[in-house]
């Protein structure tokens, strides 16, 4: 018995056995017999904190014909798994971009005890530069069509006065003029180029609500391949945050073709809360790269691997190399869908016939500059074959393997928005009066727009295969993608733009958490991520008790003891993951792939149980305190009273 890909938080899909890869580690220790049990278990310890990557396909058995060719199709997922270890392997150099055009000064909401949307952006900042290492380095820039010197620091450390020298440049931020997006890209890629200590992660922090203005077009149809900003762009990876009428089809641009995310908040409410929330997941991120330079190369000796489907990770340009990953954050999982066909017959008769499938490896850097070493890790998975004398062939002997399903599934829902967009971009061509790079569509088109979403989106669970497959008889649950897509449909009809499905997009095409403003955003969140929101609802929470005028102790301590009911039931969650035993050690104890499969089963589950389980306590936390600080209220510990 093989065993089976491990689940991560990203994946909601039971594991079932399989044609799976063994994890064949490139750092796994010898026999454990030939080391005293100290040293086996440093080096277990050792082996787990690596890079992984995992392989299943189907078919488990194929039965054909051992005479007749014939050409059949299958399909199957390579996983790339970081440890979801929360130590760094090094600081950061972080620069962030503020678009402080004329707009972001209006307010953020039509009451006039809204703060500005320039007020809401500086109290994020402060709190992501008070999250930061005294080993990091940040930089403030500030731009609207130019970058505007006098409110522009250079990387400054953290330690020392850095600190309040950032907080009192953000604190003198002041707003003027229109918008535009490459000099401020230059300029940060400049910065990050001209350290002279490069061993740290260079990333680069977009934030605007506006509309570029210049003649310059972010699209892949008007950036021809030679185009120095491409190069430029795939230099340092650039995270994106759109807040209201922001341009999310540039945005998302910029995101996706340097390896970073574009996240998008378009409406009011709740929105300091999100707007945090959207730094704090991208700095969660940053702070635990445990991997830098990842690629993964998939072949195979017996199958044509006709296509590998990777989302936003494209192939490296030399010729025969693999599919660049770039940096991995701890706990993050990529997973590639592989399609392959092979031919029939020329195979002996019998049960034991072996077809080799397909081979995976990933390789990267554990750390950047003349410290780093680069490690590797390599998996492979074999079909077993029965051949027989039946004239009559199987057209397709076996459905997708349920994780390869759930992939398949994902990225065909991201071909179907895409193609919405494109057809979203025909209809604004064809009414004339609205340019392609308006970030706000007309209210006329968005509805035409939400009826088409709709309509797609119903024949698209209608006749497709793969989605009719993925029911709950086959262990699988892609309900949060129909919940997405319909809350999609419901806020094109509101007017608030398409930066939703663009965020939705940057979230799947990547792999990895941004702020969408739909219900199910939390999917690819990572532990670390989790409790960095929580320290983001914890600040708003005591925030609102002080602006209530609530400040005496019973108050403080009510919101400290919500917040830490929720710290204290993630610390036992971790404490339970931990006391299960290393996939590894037990391997080596027992030389038993069933062992190893119970393993990667208990750590998936529980990552799954926790990251549900944390999610609702947050929620139910925060509707505690908000029925409890509602004047006339008193609540029992089951809400307000009636």
């Amino acid at each position: 018995m093989a065993a089976p890909v491990p689940s991560s938080p990203s994946s909601s899909s039971p594991q079932i056995p399989g044609i799976v890869s063994g994890l064949q580690s490139a750092t796994t220790s010898p026999p454990p017999q030939q080391h005293p049990p100290n040293r086996r278990l440093r080096q277990v310890k050792m082996a787990s904190e690596k890079v992984r990557v995992n392989a299943a396909m189907n078919p488990p058995i194929l039965l054909v014909d051992y005479i007749h060719r014939a050409r059949l199709n299958g399909t199957a997922v390579v996983r790339v798994q970081a440890p979801s270890s929360m130590k760094s392997n090094g600081s950061i150099d972080i620069v962030t971009l503020l678009d402080v055009s004329h707009s972001i000064s209006w307010m953020a909401s039509s009451s006039e005890e809204t703060p500005s949307k320039m007020d809401l952006l500086k109290n994020a900042l402060k709190f992501i530069i008070s999250q930061l290492d005294d080993n990091d380095r940040l930089a403030i820039v500030a731009f609207n069509d130019q970058v505007i010197k006098e409110h522009t620091t250079g990387i400054l450390e953290i330690s020392g006065g850095g600190r309040m020298a950032i907080e009192k440049k953000v604190d003198g931020l002041v707003t003027q003029g229109d918008t535009a997006f490459k000099p401020s890209l230059e300029h940060a890629v400049k910065l990050l180029d001209d350290r002279a200590d490069k061993t740290r992660a260079g990333c680069i922090v977009l934030i605007s609500d506006g509309v570029d203005k210049s003649q310059f077009m972010w699209s892949h149809e008007s950036l021809a391949l030679t185009d120095p900003i491409r190069g430029l762009l795939r230099k340092y990876p650039v995270h994106t945050l759109g807040l209201f009428k922001a341009d999310p089809k540039a945005l998302h641009y910029i995101a996706k073709e340097s390896y970073g995310t574009y996240s998008s908040i378009t409406d009011n409410k709740d929105l300091d809360k999100n707007i945090m929330e959207a730094l704090a997941v991208c700095l969660a991120g940053l702070k635990t790269i445990v991997a830098f330079d990842t690629c993964v190369d998939i072949t195979s000796s017996s199958l044509e691997i006709t296509r590998v489907d990777s989302g936003g990770y494209t192939r490296r340009a030399a010729p025969g190399s693999g599919i660049s990953i770039g940096m991995l954050c701890a706990g993050e999982v990529k997973d590639l869908v592989v399609y392959f066909s092979y031919t029939t017959g020329s195979w002996e008769r019998g049960y034991y016939t072996t077809l080799s499938g397909i081979t995976a490896r990933v390789t990267y850097k554990d750390m950047l500059g003349g410290k780093s070493s680069t490690s590797t890790n390599n998996c492979s998975v074999s079909v077993a074959v029965h051949t027989t004398q039946d004239p009559s062939l199987p057209a397709n002997p076996c459905p997708p393997f349920p994780l390869v399903l759930q992939q398949m599934v994902r990225f065909k829902v991201v071909d179907l928005l895409l193609g919405v967009l494109q057809e979203l971009k025909a209809l604004k061509k064809d009414a004339g009066g609205a340019k392609e790079k308006d970030g706000v569509d007309d209210p006329v088109l968005q509805s035409i727009a939400a009826n088409m979403l709709q309509r797609k989106w119903m024949e698209f669970k209608q006749s497709d295969e793969s989605w009719k497959a993925a029911t709950p008889k086959s262990l699988l649950d892609l309900g949060s993608i129909d919940v997405d897509v319909n809350a999609m449909v419901g806020i094109l009809r509101k007017g608030l733009g398409v930066g939703c499905i663009y965020s939705w997009l940057s979230s799947h095409e990547m792999q990895r958490a941004t702020v969408t403003g739909l219900p199910a955003e939390a999917m690819f969140r990572t532990p670390v991520m989790e409790m960095m929101v929580q320290k983001v609802h914890r600040k708003l929470l005591l925030k609102e008790a002080y602006e209530q005028g609530a400040e005496d102790r019973a108050v403080y301590e009510r919101a400290i003891g919500l917040l830490d009911g929720i710290n204290k039931r993630f610390q036992l969650w971790c404490k339970l993951d931990a006391e299960v035993p290393p996939a590894f050690q037990l391997a080596h104890q027992h030389q038993d792939d069933e062992s190893r499969n119970l393993t990667d089963v208990l750590h998936g589950g529980i990552s799954r149980a926790r990251q549900h389980d944390i999610y609702l306590a947050a929620i139910h936390a925060i509707k505690q305190w908000q029925s409890s600080s509602t004047p006339g209220e008193k609540t029992h510990g089951h809400g307000p009273d009636q």
